[in-house]
C-alpha cells in the first residue's frame, strides 16, 4: 500500500482538493481501493460522506478501537473509504500540549500497517492541517511519499525552503519518506504567476511537477458545497482535466501501473 501525504503549512492554498481529487480520481478512473484520510480538525474532506463516524482518526490517534472496520466510512464513490476527522483532533492537541496525555506520533503508522497486513487498500491519502499538529506529524511520520500544493503568492513561494525544512527535520525519524513534489494549484495565466513558477522551478529544493491546476472559475468552490471532487461535480472544468493530467504525471513518476501499486 502507498500512503500519500498532502502537506503545506499555508492555509488556503489547495490541499483538500488535490487530496479529494487524487482520492477520487485514483479510485473511479484507475480503480484503485482507496482510503482517504482526514487529519485537519476542520474536516473539509469528511464531508464527502453525509455522517461520518464519530470516531475516526482521533480514535487512531488514541489507540481507542482496535478494529478498523468501526472506524472507517465507507461513501457512495466505490473503492474509496473514508477516515473522518472531528473538533476531537483539536481538543487531543490542546490536551497534549497541556501534558494531560501522551502523544502519539506513529499511531496511524500502526494503523496503516495493519491495513496494508489485511491488503485491505491499494494507496492512502491524508490530507493535513494547515500546520503540524499531531495529526499532522502522524501523516508525516505514516507517509511513503509527501506532496505539496502550493499558489503563486510571494507568501507561498518565498517560504517553500522553510517548509521543506521542517519537513525533513521531521522526516530524521523516518528517512524513508520522500518528497514527490510540489504542486501549483489555482494558477492563472500572468506575468506574476510565471515568474513564480519560474522561481520555484530555479530554487526550490524539491521538484516542481510539470502540470499546474488551473483556477477554473467558480468550479471548485461549487463542488465544495456539493462535498464533492470537482472532477465528480464538473469533469470537463479545467481544475478536473488538470487533476487529471497531474495524476497521470504522479502515477508515471513514482512508477504505479494501471494493475496494481
Amino acid at each position: 500500500m502507498r500512503t500519500f501525504a498532502i502537506v503545506n503549512r499555508k492555509g488556503g492554498v489547495g490541499k483538500t482538493a488535490t487530496a479529494v481529487n487524487l482520492a477520487y480520481i485514483l479510485a473511479t478512473n484507475y480503480k484503485k481501493r482507496v482510503l482517504l484520510i482526514d487529519a485537519d480538525s476542520q474536516a473539509n474532506a469528511s464531508s464527502i460522506v453525509t455522517s461520518p463516524n464519530e470516531a475516526g482518526l482521533a480514535a487512531v490517534l488514541q489507540y481507542e478501537e482496535p478494529y478498523y472496520e468501526n472506524l472507517i466510512d465507507h461513501t457512495d464513490i466505490p473503492n474509496l473509504d473514508l477516515l473522518p476527522a472531528n473538533e476531537e483532533l483539536a481538543d487531543l492537541d490542546l490536551e497534549c500540549m497541556a501534558g494531560l496525555k501522551q502523544p502519539a506520533f506513529f499511531a496511524l503508522r500502526d494503523f496503516l500497517e495493519i491495513l496494508a497486513g489485511d491488503d485491505v487498500y491499494d494507496i492512502a491519502i491524508i490530507d493535513c492541517p494547515p500546520y503540524f499538529s499531531l495529526s499532522c506529524v502522524n501523516a508525516i511520520m505514516a507517509a511513503d511519499r509527501i506532496i505539496i500544493p502550493t499558489d503563486t503568492d510571494g507568501f507561498s513561494t518565498g517560504g517553500m525552503g522553510k517548509l521543506v525544512r521542517q519537513i525533513d527535520s521531521i522526516r530524521k525519524a523516518c528517512p524513508n519518506v520522500v518528497i514527490s513534489g510540489c504542486l501549483v494549484t489555482r494558477w492563472k495565466k500572468s506575468d506574476v504567476a510565471e515568474d513564480a513558477i519560474n522561481y520555484l522551478r530555479g530554487k526550490s529544493p524539491i521538484r516542481m511537477f510539470q502540470h499546474v491546476i488551473r483556477a477554473s472559475d467558480d468550479k471548485v468552490r461549487e463542488s465544495t458545497w456539493a462535498g464533492q471532487a470537482v472532477a465528480q461535480w464538473s469533469p470537463w472544468s479545467n481544475a478536473a482535466r488538470d487533476y487529471r493530467a497531474w495524476v497521470v504525471e504522479l502515477l508515471e513518476q513514482e512508477a504505479i501501473r494501471n494493475e496494481d501499486v
